[in-house]
């Protein structure tokens, strides 16, 4: 047991630390190097400007210890988290280099200014989380929960989401960027003030989401599962959509530019202040939509059946219709040009 310890320009070198309780120590310029941290327990503890250098982290536990432990200036370099808890812990301008977490719980956590960097997330939870101005560059997230989560201007880069759940998330002037969703959920998920660049949504499901401000640019949508969802000026560019579902949308205040839609279903959707300009609609059916105040501009609709369908305030401006059925459909105020 350490006990109102200070450890100040100390280097532990191939050490094993087994079954010890650190109780308000405060470690201060310290190197780690080789070390095995097993079944510790760290109370109250705070490092400061410590480096940890191919660590093993095993069984640890961090509990209760809310602005008592805090990771400040400290880089994680090839560093091996398992079976890990982080309650109430404070990670500050910290570097996870090389760095496996595996079977760890985050919770009540504070990553502020945080850098990622070839980090795999495997199996964890993260709850009750705040990441504030952190890079994630070529990490993997794998199995993982984000539940109740706040992001906030943060970088994702280069990274891949497989088999991923996010669950009553805040994504809030965030960037993706060369992103692979592949397997995921969002469930109850807010993307405000968020820029999408070269990403690609594969077996994707969007439920219950908000799309606020959103710019999505050269995108691709595949077998994705869009219901109630909201977008409010939102621009899709250069945008492919492919075998997705539409369930009870609203589009409002959307510009449609240089889009694919492919074998898709638009059900219970509203479209309102909508412009479609250089699309494809191909083998898509409209069922039960509401066009209010659209303008379809160099728009094309191959094999298109429109069922039970209004049209109100709508201009079609150099569009082609090709086989294309229109079933009890209302026509008010249309333009066709």
């Amino acid at each position: 047991m350490f006990y109102e310890v200070m450890f100040y320009e100390v280097i532990f070198c191939e050490i094993i630390f087994c079954e010890v309780i650190f109780y308000e120590v405060i470690f201060y310029e310290i190197i780690f190097y080789d070390i095995i941290f097993c079944e510790i327990i760290f109370y109250e503890v705070i490092f400061y400007e410590v480096i940890f250098c191919e660590i093993i982290f095993y069984e640890i536990i961090f509990y209760e210890i809310m602005f008592y432990i805090i990771f400040y200036e400290v880089i994680f370099y090839e560093v091996i988290f398992y079976e890990v808890i982080f309650y109430e812990v404070i990670f500050y301008k910290i570097i996870f280099y090389e760095v496996i977490l595996y079977e760890v719980i985050f919770c009540e956590i504070i990553f502020y200014e945080i850098m990622f960097y070839e980090v795999i997330f495997y199996e964890v939870i993260f709850c009750e989380i705040i990441f504030c101005e952190i890079i994630f560059s070529e990490v993997i997230f794998c199995e993982i929960i984000f539940y109740e989560i706040i992001f906030y201007e943060i970088m994702f880069y280069e990274i891949m989401f497989y088999e991923v759940i996010f669950y009553e998330i805040i994504f809030f002037e965030i960037m993706f960027y060369e992103i692979m969703f592949y397997e995921v959920i969002f469930y109850e998920v807010i993307f405000c003030d968020i820029i999408f660049y070269e990403i690609i949504f594969y077996e994707v499901i969007f439920y219950e989401i908000m799309f606020y401000e959103v710019i999505f640019y050269e995108i691709i949508f595949f077998e994705i599962m869009f219901y109630e969802i909201m977008f409010y000026e939102v621009i899709f560019y250069e945008v492919i959509f492919c075998d997705i579902i539409f369930y009870e949308i609203i589009f409002y205040e959307v510009i449609f530019y240089e889009v694919i839609f492919y074998e898709i279903i638009f059900f219970e959707i509203m479209f309102y202040d909508i412009m479609f300009y250089e699309v494809i609609f191909y083998e898509v059916i409209f069922c039960d939509i509401i066009f209010c105040d659209i303008i379809f501009y160099e728009v094309i609709f191959y094999e298109i059946m429109f069922y039970e369908v209004m049209f109100y305030e709508v201009i079609f401006c150099e569009v082609m219709f090709y086989e294309v059925i229109f079933c009890e459909i209302i026509f008010s105020e249309i333009i066709f040009y």
